[in-house]
């Protein structure tokens, strides 16, 4: 088996890339890990996607709400003509009172919406 000589141009090379490939690892390592969070850390890239996810109620429009399991179109509508009409909502729960709406409807929205 013959000896591999390398010259100081292709050692350099290769350590470049065992150096660029260690920098790959350790970046992806930090993306895929979750970060520890505790009540001295801030909330930003740590909170959870649903919670960025939610929806208001009281202000969001057609395509927000289409977010909410049970509603299309129509149910949109009147959500919002009943905002409209009767202003706006104390909590999730009183979307009962909507027109459509049903309460199995209202509580599939737990998590997801809040006023």
């Amino acid at each position: 088996m013959k000896n591999a000589t390398f010259t100081k141009a292709d050692q350099s090379l290769l350590w470049s890339a065992a150096f660029v490939c260690a920098l790959c690892v350790a970046r992806a390592f930090g993306f895929t890990v979750p970060r520890q969070t505790g009540p001295d850390r801030a909330a930003g890239r740590d909170t959870p996607i649903i919670l960025l996810a939610r929806v208001d109620v009281n202000s969001a429009g057609h395509g927000s709400l289409f977010t909410l399991p049970g509603l299309w179109e129509q149910r949109a509508r009147v959500i919002i003509g009943y905002r409209e009409h009767f202003g706006f909502l104390a909590a999730v729960q009183d979307a009962h009172a909507v027109p459509d709406l049903t309460e199995a409807v209202v509580d599939d929205w737990d998590g997801l919406a809040y006023v």
